[in-house]
């Protein structure tokens, strides 16, 4: 019986190997580690995580010839509001999305808002590199916008909560 049950789960893991995706041991090896964070308790700083993601975001826009955001401190709230929102619901989301960049809108007077969120992610350098390999995060985060707030928050385990929002102001 487990001579059977051995060939049975070398045949289903040889089946499972030759269908999966094309992406790199290492990529996997990513994936799996990040998707693992959700699981432990990470020590991190939220207010310097904060500033190292913004210079971050900012020396990657210098370097494609794109100008560097300026702070925008009336929309941090707006990004605090939405970390707690998603640490509340233990989900990872832009959910009010319209509501939120409305506001911000009207007491900016931006003419477009984009948002980047992500969550449990330990390094600053490894949710740059997670928006960059995402289409629509790199495409806000490479944008045409003058201003960026961030905001990093723990939940009660000590996970990291991030939400960028992005606008541009005339």
């Amino acid at each position: 019986m487990k001579r059977l049950y051995g060939t049975l789960m070398a045949v289903g893991l040889a089946l499972v190997v030759s269908m999966c995706s094309t992406s790199s041991i290492q990529e996997e090896e990513q994936e799996y580690t990040e998707a693992q964070l959700g699981n432990e308790k990470v020590t991190i700083d939220p207010v310097a995580m904060e500033q190292e993601l913004l210079d971050l975001v900012n020396d990657h826009r210098s370097s494609i010839g794109e100008n560097v955001l300026q702070n925008s401190p009336s929309s941090y709230k707006y990004a605090e509001e939405h970390n707690q929102y998603m640490i509340s619901h233990n989900k990872l989301s832009h959910d009010n999305f319209n509501d939120r960049a409305t506001k911000i809108a009207a007491e900016t007077n931006a003419v477009s808002v984009s948002e980047n969120v992500a969550r449990y992610y330990t390094s600053s350098e490894i949710i740059l590199e997670a928006w960059l390999n995402s289409s629509s995060h790199k495409e806000a985060m490479e944008g045409d916008f003058t201003h960026t707030t961030l905001s990093v928050q723990l939940d009660k385990d000590g996970r990291p909560y991030y939400t960028q929002i992005f606008l541009k102001v005339e």
